[in-house]
């Protein structure tokens, strides 16, 4: 078995809104450009474009504020409950605010400029707020965390990880511990910064395991997305994304995470089949022209299925089968999640396809695995036809 590298180019202004700071490891400090969306206008300070639709198009001057700072559009919180201010300075009758989540969806409210709006995001949940004035609307992502933990990405830590993407597959058990000597050994590290390079081992040492058939590789994932979930640096995010990937978690995987193409795969997954959009490729760079690599090693059947995936946004039809086929000859003979996660594809490109015989006998397939989200559609697509 291999591995493959698995590449995002991080949308650096997805990562300022949700943390409220840049990532870590960029060279320079980038300039987000905000663009008005009503005319030509455009500047790096959020603020002036704000006072620019006050002053040019007032009836859309519509925001939230929280202790005295505008909100973004996608903003994590440690605190709840959460009380936002709704800024509407314009609009003395104000403006309608529809807020839902996974779990619910309130009714509609109107609330004038300065009312406050009380929200308590459950954990790990995605709260959307919705302001509209007419047909204008304006959506924020708002959730909670207990905890956000930074950690230093060193030059040392940075050369070790590219090392282990290039080199995993042919590592013996004195290259790894090699690497969590160099990972761990560093000097001037802190709690947290221990504990986010243990999870980086961890998680490194599971796919070596998991290379070489040993049955432990699953522990390790579950231990590094522990020791991760917590960390706002684009490496934690991308390998706790990739372990709720593995294991069909895909509601779980945060839309807030700054890598569109694994948002795309887990909203691919974890959508209705009535949502899903083909010829309709992700164009990652088309947004604000910032980015940077952030780069970690995965299974080569995830990579083939990632493929597959990028073949469907294209309709290409038989390379996406295709891909799906090199995937089933790379699943380990254990590994029920990854079979389930490319038999489910298969189920889909068929059904995008119409092809509707084989639509339904994957289908009949898929109604006695173990992942619920999977098993549901099956069963309700066998009984419409």
């Amino acid at each position: 078995m291999g591995y493959s590298k698995y590449t995002e180019d991080i949308e650096k202004i997805h990562s300022l809104n949700i943390f409220g700071t840049f990532l870590d490891f960029q060279v320079r400090e980038p300039k987000p450009i905000h663009r008005c969306g009503f005319c030509n206008f455009e500047t790096d300070d959020r603020q002036s474009r704000d006072a620019h639709i006050l002053k040019e198009h007032r009836d859309a001057a519509i925001y939230l504020e929280y202790d005295d700072r505008i909100v973004p559009d996608r903003a994590v919180f440690k605190v709840r409950p959460i009380h936002l201010k709704i800024r509407c300075p314009a609009l003395p009758d104000g403006i309608e605010v529809t807020i839902s989540s996974r779990s619910k969806k309130l009714p509609s409210r109107t609330y004038k400029d300065g009312a406050l709006l009380k929200i308590t995001p459950p954990d790990e949940e995605v709260v959307t707020i919705q302001l509209g004035i007419g047909a204008y609307k304006r959506e924020y992502s708002i959730s909670f965390r207990h905890q956000t933990f930074s950690a230093k990405l060193t030059t040392t830590l940075t050369a070790e990880v590219k090392s282990a993407n290039a080199r995993i597959s042919n590592w013996e058990w004195p290259d790894v511990d090699k690497f969590k000597t160099a990972l761990l050994g560093e000097a001037g590290l802190s709690e947290d910064d221990n504990l986010h390079r243990h999870g980086i081992f961890e998680f490194y040492h599971a796919l070596w395991l998991e290379q070489n058939r040993k049955t432990a590789f699953a522990q390790h994932f579950e231990a590094a997305f522990k020791d991760l979930r917590n960390f706002s640096d684009p490496l934690s995010q991308m390998i706790v994304s990739y372990f709720l990937y593995r294991v069909n978690c895909f509601d779980s995987i945060s839309p807030l995470i700054p890598f569109p193409r694994l948002r795309h795969v887990a909203a691919f997954f974890g959508s209705p089949f009535d949502s899903l959009v083909v010829n309709n490729r992700p164009k990652p760079k088309d947004a604000e022209g910032e980015f940077v690599v952030c780069e970690i090693a995965i299974a080569d059947a995830d990579e083939s299925v990632l493929s597959a995936l990028s073949a469907v946004q294209c309709a290409n039809w038989s390379a996406a089968l295709q891909h799906c086929e090199t995937a089933e000859q790379q699943i380990l003979a254990n590994d029920d999640q990854t079979r389930y996660r490319v038999l489910f594809l298969r189920y889909r490109i068929h059904r995008l396809q119409g092809d509707t015989g084989a639509s339904r006998r994957l289908a009949e397939r898929l109604r006695v695995c173990s992942v619920k989200s999977f098993q549901t559609e099956a069963e309700s697509y066998v009984r419409s036809i």
